[in-house]
C-alpha cells in the first residue's frame, strides 16, 4: 500500500529566501504568488468577471502563468513556452522545449525560468526569450522554481527534480551550489518559512534546509507523499499529503501544531493563507476547505462537481480556483458562498495568476483564458493561436 502511495505521487502538479523579492502591485513573479508561497494577491478584482481573451496552445495547460505585470509567460504540454502580452493575449514570443512543460515559471530579475519533463531547467531573457543559460537534472521536473536572495551574492534558483533531489543553481549562469537528497520524488516548490527552506517529498517528509548551504535543519514525518507546496504564514509551514490530511508545523520547533482531517481524499492542491489567518485548501473530494491557520478548525467547506487540484488564490475578500468538473470558482473567504463562475467545459487543475487586471488560468483543453471585470460586453476577443 505505501508503494502505491509512492507511485500515486509521482503523477504530475497541477505548481528559502533570506530575503525575496516582493511582487510588484500588478505581478505574479511565481506561482504562488510570493517566496512564501501564500497564494495571496497584489490585486482586489471586482466580481462578476467577463471574457477578456483567450489564447490556444497545446493541451494539457497545467503549467500556471506567472507575470510581470504587462506578458503572462506559460508553458505547455507540447514543451513550447509563451509570452503573452496582457493587453489582448497575442504573442511576445515563443521558446521550444524538448519535452512538456508542467511546471510554473518563476520570474527572477530580468529573467524567467522553468523545468520540463525531460529534467531539464531553463533560464530565458524575460524581454527577448532568448536562452542564457540550462541545467540538467537527473530526471523530470514537474514543480515550479523559487528563488532565494541574498545580500552580496548572486539569488540561487530553487527547484526540485524527480531524481528525489532539490537544487541549489546560481541564477547568473546555472552552476550548481548544492544538492539535498530525500528518498523518493520532489514535486512541490521549496518555500520561505522563517529564513528556512521548506519543501515536502513523495517520501513522506516535510524537510527544513538552510537556504544559504542546503544543510538540512530538520524534517517532520507525515507518512505519506506530499505532492503539493508548501504555504507559509507567521512561522507556521502549512501543506496537504496523500493522507488525507492538512498539517501545520511550526518551523522554529518542527513540532506539529495540528492536523486536519475531513474525509478520506488527498490533498493535492496546495494552500493559501491570509494574513488574518484563514486557509484555503482543495482537495480530490470536490470540495474546498478553509480553515483556522490557528488550531485547524474548519470554517465551511465549498463543494464542486469534481476533485479540486487547482490551488486557490485570494484576491481581495474572494478567494478563486478551478475544478475538475470545467469551472472556474470564486467564493467568499467570509462565508464560502459562490460570488462568480464560469464554465470552461474541460478539467481546470492549473491554478489562477492574477496580474495586471486580469484572472488568467489554463484548462486541459491546451488554452489559456483571461477575464476581466472592464469588459461590458462580456464577449471574448478573438482567439489567438500558437
Amino acid at each position: 500500500m505505501r508503494g502505491l502511495k509512492f507511485f500515486i505521487c509521482g503523477l504530475s502538479l497541477a505548481s528559502l529566501p533570506l530575503r525575496a523579492a516582493d511582487p510588484t502591485p500588478t505581478g505574479w513573479p511565481t506561482w504562488r504568488g510570493d517566496a512564501s508561497m501564500t497564494g495571496i494577491a497584489r490585486e482586489s478584482l471586482a466580481f462578476p468577471l467577463k471574457p477578456a481573451w483567450k489564447f490556444t496552445a497545446a493541451k494539457p495547460l497545467k503549467a500556471t502563468a506567472v507575470s510581470d505585470g504587462a506578458r503572462a509567460y506559460f508553458g505547455d504540454g507540447k514543451g513550447t513556452f509563451f509570452a503573452l502580452k496582457l493587453e489582448d493575449g497575442s504573442k511576445a514570443w515563443e521558446f521550444a522545449a524538448k519535452d512538456l512543460i508542467e511546471g510554473s515559471a518563476l520570474l527572477v530579475g530580468k529573467d524567467v525560468v522553468f523545468g520540463s519533463v525531460d529534467g531539464v531547467v531553463h533560464c530565458l531573457e524575460a524581454e527577448t526569450g532568448k536562452l542564457r543559460w540550462e541545467f540538467t537534472t537527473e530526471a523530470e521536473i514537474r514543480g515550479a522554481a523559487n528563488v532565494l536572495e541574498q545580500p552580496g551574492q548572486d539569488p540561487l534558483i530553487l527547484i526540485g527534480s524527480y531524481d528525489n533531489r532539490l537544487y541549489a543553481l546560481k541564477a547568473s549562469d546555472g552552476s550548481k551550489v548544492w544538492v539535498v537528497e530525500t528518498g523518493n520524488y520532489v514535486n512541490g516548490t521549496p518555500s520561505l518559512v522563517d529564513g528556512v527552506t521548506a519543501f515536502g517529498g513523495c517520501d513522506g517528509f516535510l524537510y527544513f534546509v538552510n537556504g544559504a548551504d542546503g544543510k538540512e535543519k530538520g524534517k517532520v514525518e507525515v507518512g505519506n507523499p506530499i505532492a503539493s507546496t508548501v504555504a507559509a504564514r507567521n512561522g507556521i509551514a502549512v501543506v496537504g499529503h496523500y493522507g488525507n490530511e492538512i498539517v501545520a508545523v511550526e518551523a522554529a520547533t518542527l513540532k506539529v501544531k495540528w492536523t486536519y482531517k475531513d474525509r478520506d481524499f488527498p490533498f493535492f492542491s496546495s494552500p493559501a493563507i491570509t494574513a488574518d489567518g484563514l486557509i484555503f485548501a482543495g482537495d480530490r473530494g470536490k470540495r474546498l476547505h478553509c480553515l483556522s491557520l490557528a488550531d485547524g478548525e474548519e470554517k465551511w467547506a465549498f463543494r464542486t462537481q469534481g476533485r479540486v487540484d487547482s490551488s486557490p488564490v485570494v484576491t481581495g475578500g474572494n478567494v478563486v480556483f478551478g475544478s475538475d468538473d470545467g469551472k472556474v470558482y470564486a467564493v467568499g473567504t467570509g462565508d464560502g458562498k459562490a460570488v462568480w463562475s464560469y464554465e470552461i467545459g474541460q478539467p481546470v487543475q492549473s491554478s489562477p495568476c492574477i496580474a495586471g487586471g486580469l484572472l488568467l488560468i489554463g484548462a486541459d483543453d491546451g488554452v489559456m483564458y483571461a477575464f476581466s471585470a472592464a469588459n461590458p460586453s462580456g464577449a471574448a476577443t478573438p482567439d489567438k493561436k500558437e
